[in-house]
């Protein structure tokens, strides 16, 4: 009787748990799960949203999408973008947050604030400022560039300058979320590391890559995962900003999904590009945590 009575208590706290998850599990399958499913089943059919039938037609949509060159120029730029975005935030988060951690820095809560304010402006109101900054006329850039003899550059028109400038925003959007985490991570490093090191005569940057940059690995990898996951997920300022062009030389895979399915009304061929963006996000975040984030805690222990 006695050995039995440990299994109830944990069979009643098991039952508990469940119970305060269940609320969860529901939201997470209607809003989650469920659409997720929808649309893989959606991907092997041919449905233009008005036909009161589906047509089954398997992979069909998965061959036309592969053998698309537009798919795979658009499949560039997102790579382009999220690389480029996650690289520059992470670097640049980084050094900030070095910079704010010095106790000699005066103001920190007010560049806190005002690092982290672009993170919390809507997207599309941050679209409409660069808009206003980048305008070929009357645009700050182009007034600055004049004072150094550059002629005007339509930024946003220009297939050369048009990604970089949608990078530029992606960043500055993302660098306060990258340096809040890091200075917080900062902030829980023991200050014996650095009296140790400055006993041996370290300079400063011998410090920040043998102990800053190895003891923030977890956070780093972290915001690599999360970087991946929202610049490879970007719409909404590309949208705003240039629809896609020039000539498809910003047009995203958001914004090739949103053309395919909501102007030429090819859903079941949209729904095909939104499987290959969720197998590609799946797989590069298991990339990252077998040989980057289990790899490192296995070299730990």
């Amino acid at each position: 009787m006695e050995s039995i009575a440990p299994n109830k208590t944990k069979n009643k706290d098991g039952l508990t748990a469940f119970l305060f998850l269940l609320p969860a599990i529901i939201i997470l399958g209607v809003f989650n799960f469920y659409p997720i499913g929808s649309v893989i089943r959606l991907s092997f059919f041919k449905w233009d949203n008005l036909a009161p039938d589906k047509t089954w037609i398997f992979l069909d949509n998965f061959k036309n999408l592969f053998a698309n060159p537009r798919f795979w120029n658009s499949l560039k730029i997102t790579f382009i973008y999220t690389i480029s975005v996650t690289a520059l935030s992470i670097v640049l988060g980084l050094v900030l947050a070095v910079l704010l951690n010095k106790k000699k820095f005066t103001g920190k809560n007010f560049w806190r604030g005002v690092f982290f304010l672009p993170v919390i402006t809507p997207t599309v109101a941050a679209a409409m400022v660069w808009l206003l900054l980048f305008n070929p006329g009357f645009g700050i850039v182009n007034i600055f560039l004049r004072r150094f003899g550059i002629r005007d550059i339509n930024w946003l028109a220009d297939i050369h300058w048009a990604l970089p400038t949608v990078i530029s925003l992606g960043v500055w959007r993302r660098v306060g979320f990258t340096l809040i985490l890091y200075l917080a991570a900062l902030q829980a490093i023991p200050d014996d590391y650095y009296e140790a090191a400055d006993l041996d005569g370290a300079s400063g940057l011998h410090k920040f890559f043998s102990i800053t940059v190895p003891l923030l690995r977890s956070t780093t990898i972290m915001l690599v995962i999360l970087g991946i996951i929202d610049s490879f997920l970007v719409f909404d300022p590309v949208m705003v900003l240039t629809r896609g062009g020039p000539a498809n030389a910003t047009e995203v895979l958001g914004m090739y999904m949103y053309f395919t399915s909501f102007q030429q009304f090819k859903m079941g061929y949209g729904a095909a590009i939104s499987v290959v963006i969720l197998i590609i996000i799946v797989v590069l975040t298991l990339l990252q945590w077998r040989f980057v984030g289990f790899g490192s805690s296995e070299e730990e222990g």
